[in-house]
């Protein structure tokens, strides 16, 4: 039997012309049929759009990945969470509180631990095929832009290091709600992840903020887009991508999850929490990924009382923890003053039109 009319490929100079559903171009946003959504087969047509993209912009958008009333149960609870952390001494403000902007781990009880949003078949698909086989998880967090925020933060790249000219780390963004510039989505800077020598880029040596000569440059060629995001949607973004957390000026939160995969060459040191009684079945059914960056732990874990850690370079001795003195990056284990993160955001640190 022929295939359907829709799916009957076309060819130009020896090309698959895909019937892929997307739409935009900064960022693009491609969306999956509800078959691969239920069945969490990734056709081919789709994976070779959104890595044809990534590699482009260093940022795509997969749209109709998780089913709404998993992401709906997530958020509730995580806004129920939001109030406790916010009374946590160890809680810290992202570049200040008038941004409104905080990393709170998502819940780690067995029953919330969805392999929909950790392990999603169709985000390890893209993965794999960007960082190699058996991608580490090293990283389970997110970013809760809580309402009334009135500032936004640094243009800035998650990596300051000296990384690899090559994808060797990803950080999957999945929105818990219809996101955009209203309630604080994203800003992004497509194609910033390989535009730029990182030592060049940066304004200062131990953070990836970017210099205002270089933004207001590269805002001539691509400017910054706060893009709309379906709640479900898996935002793919490279490491080394320029971003910046926006003000949510709605009154309900707006919560985005962050969860971080490593290419196994690249030997990241970092480790992220998850419950000892949820391995065996993390092993067995979050196909596709390796847990060795996973610190197994005993007994009851609040993922509330657990501190932000993190460390995406490959020295094991250049991590940031965040304490109820502030946070603790290698030059304050130093000296013992906690300046990381103290440093105000003028308008030389992000594009102003000109």
């Amino acid at each position: 039997m022929d295939p359907p009319a829709s799916r009957t490929p076309t060819y130009v100079d020896g090309a698959l012309i895909t019937d892929v559903e997307k739409h935009g171009d900064n960022p693009v946003v491609i969306r999956l049929t509800d078959e691969e959504l239920h069945s969490g087969n990734t056709r081919p047509e789709t994976l070779q759009e959104c890595l044809k993209y990534f590699h482009r912009d260093g940022f795509v958008v997969l749209e109709n990945a998780i089913p709404d009333e998993l992401v709906d149960r997530l958020y509730n609870r995580m806004v129920q969470d939001n109030v406790e952390f916010l009374r946590k001494k160890h809680m810290h403000w992202n570049q200040g509180a008038a941004t409104g902007n905080v990393s709170q781990i998502p819940p780690l009880e067995p029953e919330y631990l969805d392999r929909d949003f950790y392990a999603n078949p169709h985000m390890i698909h893209v993965v794999e095929n960007l960082l190699g086989p058996k991608p580490e998880l090293r990283f389970v967090n997110s970013n809760v832009a809580c309402p009334g925020g009135t500032a936004r933060q640094a243009v800035h790249s998650d990596v300051s290091h000296a990384w690899p000219e090559i994808p060797f780390g990803l950080v999957m963004n999945i929105y818990l709600q219809d996101s955009d510039e209203r309630n604080g989505v994203t800003e992004v800077w497509c194609g910033t992840h390989n535009a730029y020598p990182q030592k060049e880029q940066q304004a200062f040596s131990d953070r990836g903020w970017i210099k205002k000569e270089y933004i207001q440059e590269r805002a001539k060629i691509k400017p910054p887009v706060q893009p709309k995001v379906r709640k479900g949607s898996i935002c793919f973004r490279d490491l080394r991508l320029w971003h910046a957390g926006m003000p949510n000026k709605s009154d309900k939160h707006r919560i985005m999850l962050a969860i971080d995969y490593f290419a196994q060459w690249y030997q990241c040191p970092m480790t992220t929490k998850l419950p000892l009684t949820m391995k065996s079945k993390i092993e067995r059914e979050w196909e596709g990924i390796s847990t060795v960056g996973v610190e197994w732990v005993e007994g009851e874990l609040n993922s509330l009382d657990v501190p932000f850690y993190l460390n995406m370079t490959q020295d094991p001795n250049l991590y940031l923890l965040q304490t109820e003195k502030g946070f603790q990056d290698p030059k304050g284990r130093q000296t013992g003053e906690y300046k990381f993160d103290t440093v105000k955001v003028t308008d030389q640190n992000y594009w102003t039109p000109e």
